[in-house]
């Protein structure tokens, strides 16, 4: 496994020019025991990536759960990489909303967010996937439209709090 991190990592940064890349398990990665941690330093080590790419991880093995337990955990380790060992400032009323697995998140985000607006709610929609599914075939090329920047999920930390 460390051997296809290490060119997967490097063909990704060069192929896509991303903002971060986040990585995930598969099952034969967890019944092996594949370190990702370790496989992420040493890709690092390897200048697959520069050594301050945002690379966040998560275990997602198939056989504990299911695939809403996986995202959770993709969402968790996304929050704990850009979080971790920072300090908090809370900024009253500002809420974080994470909306979860959500196969109708294209509706349900944009509902949400337009009734969070009306209502003057200052928010963060943690992992708002509602562009990019939903990003038109009109001959422009586009790898992701949309979402929740990174500087929001950094901010993100401050907020009063997270539903």
């Amino acid at each position: 496994g460390l051997k296809n991190m290490v060119d997967g990592l490097a063909n990704t940064y060069q192929l896509y020019d991303p903002k971060m890349i986040a990585v995930s398990t598969t099952c034969m990665a967890e019944v092996i025991g594949d370190d990702l941690h370790s496989f992420i330093q040493n890709a690092k080590d390897e200048h697959s990536v520069p050594r301050d790419f945002d690379v966040p991880f998560a275990h997602t093995p198939a056989f504990v759960g299911s695939h809403v337990d996986g995202y959770d955990n993709m969402v968790k380790g996304i929050l704990e990489h850009f979080w971790k060992g920072q300090e908090r400032t809370q900024v009253e009323g500002t809420i974080n909303i994470i909306p979860g697995f959500d196969g109708f998140c294209v509706g349900n985000n944009r509902e949400l967010k337009r009734l969070l607006d009306v209502m003057g709610v200052s928010y963060t929609l943690i992992q708002d996937a509602s562009d990019q599914f939903d990003t038109p075939s009109d001959g422009e090329y586009r790898m992701y439209d949309g979402g929740t920047k990174i500087n929001e999920v950094k901010k993100a930390l401050n907020a009063e709090a997270t539903l």
